[in-house]
Order: C-alpha cells, then structure tokens, then sequence
C-alpha cells in the first residue's frame, strides 16, 4: 500500500532537518566556551565549576542526539507507535531545558535557572549514590564512594549558596515557557504542551497515549470491545519531531547569541 500525500510531507519534513541535526552533531565533538564579555561568559562567572553555559550546551547536545535517533528510524522505514515518542520526549526536555534557561534577557533569572537544573543534577545523583551505598561494594569502591559523596555534598553546599530561590525543577512548567518563547501562535505554544503530557504515558509505559493514536474497528456486539490499530503514523510523529527541532533551533540560536563578545 502507498503512502498519502500527507504522510508523504510529514516525511519529507523531518528527513529535511538532517543537514541541520548533522551540523549540531558535529559542533558536540569539540567544547565551545562563551567568548570573553558575552553574556554566558559573564553568566558562567557565578558558579564556574559547572558553568552554565555547559549546562545549556549538553542539554542541546542530548536534544540533537535524540532527534538524529528519531531520524534513523525514519531513514531506515520504520515508525514505532510508542518508542519513537519515548525518543522525541527526551529532544523536547533537552531543547526545551535549554531554551528555558538561555531565553531570559534578566541576567539574575538565566543563572538562577542554570542552577535550578545543576540543583536538580545534585539530587538525583545524591539519590544514586545513596543507593550505590546500600549495595554490596568493595572496601576500595566505597572509600571510593565516600569521598565522592563529600565532594557532591560540598557541591551541593555552594550552589545553594549562591540560589536567589529554592525551587526546584518543574519540567512542566520548563517545556511550556520554552514554548512561549520559541513560538508566537498560541496553537503551537498548546500542542508542546499537549505533546509533553501525552509522552509521558509513553515513557512510562501507560497505555493512553497509544489510545489518541489508534485506528479502532467496530465493537464486538456482546462484549463492546474493539480491536485498535496503532501501526505507528508519519503525521503523529512528525508533529512532536518537528516541536522538537524547532524548539533546539532556537536553543541553538539563543545559545550562539549569548556567546557573542562585545
């Protein structure tokens, strides 16, 4: 059976971003550093042994590294009903997250976001570590374990420090002011947020976003179930990977802006 004109233009769509996803990909081999007296470089001065601009830097790296995963599927003629969103969740984080902290022209609200996200970091691998510590480890893996504890603790300490605020990472909240920056129409700003919440069942194995993408046949007359189909769709993909792409383009743009030296 032959594609629809539209599945053909979702297609053409996506495959025409990889010149773009190849270049960011590339710019990941090698450490780009704000210029001297760029807003990021004066940014990065509030905490510089995790700078923020690395910070933005690696959740774009991710973005773009999703994406090209997202890609090679459809290179390779095959679309995932579930799988390929649990892909593209993980591009519209990482744009999102970088955009969410490189958007503000408020100096004061860039590096406080930048450390909302390395607080975050802290945290989860304190969580990680607590764990490591109650599994069975030898006497020079925990001694090792110890001192790296005492170093992300004293970590931990600093950053709290230098915070104007207590808040913590609200991914919700993240993807949809990326959102409101990165797009005028209040139908793209509400389809980022529709596809964040409807993600999330994929990447948690909950079936009902499977439902919204599903073809269902008629009912069985003495049960009232049906057979659903979800071959997995060129358009359903397409939206969330192109919100992706267009969320890390102008995570891109933002990031080389803030760069630039006087």
């Amino acid at each position: 059976m032959g594609i629809t004109e539209t599945q053909r233009a979702a297609l053409t769509q996506m495959l025409d971003t990889a010149a773009d996803l190849d270049r960011w990909r590339l710019r990941a081999h090698r450490v780009e550093e704000p210029e001297r007296g760029s807003e990021l470089a004066v940014d990065d001065e509030i905490f510089q042994r995790m700078a923020i601009s690395q910070l933005a830097r690696l959740s774009l790296v991710a973005a773009g590294e999703h994406l090209r995963l997202a890609l090679d599927a459809i290179q390779a003629k095959q679309l995932y009903p579930s799988s390929h969103f649990t892909v593209l969740r993980g591009a519209l984080v990482g744009a999102s997250q970088a955009v969410w902290i490189l958007g503000p022209q408020d100096r004061d609200v860039r590096r406080e976001r930048g450390l909302t996200v390395l607080t975050e970091m802290y945290v989860q691998m304190d969580k990680y570590y607590g764990f490591l510590d109650r599994t069975q480890l030898k006497a020079v893996d925990r001694a090792s374990l110890e001192d790296q504890r005492v170093w992300l603790s004293e970590r931990r300490d600093d950053v709290a420090s230098i915070r104007s605020t207590k808040a913590t990472l609200n991914l919700t909240e993240v993807t949809g002011v990326a959102a409101d920056h990165a797009f005028a129409d209040t139908t793209s700003r509400d389809a980022v947020r529709r596809m964040w919440r409807e993600m999330s069942a994929d990447a948690h194995v909950l079936g009902w976003s499977l439902f919204q993408r599903t073809t269902f046949g008629p009912a069985d007359r003495r049960t009232g179930v049906g057979e659903g189909l979800a071959p997995g769709s060129p358009e359903h993909v397409a939206e969330s990977f192109l919100a992706s792409y267009r969320l890390l383009r102008c995570g891109w743009s933002l990031f080389d802006r803030r760069c630039e030296g006087p």
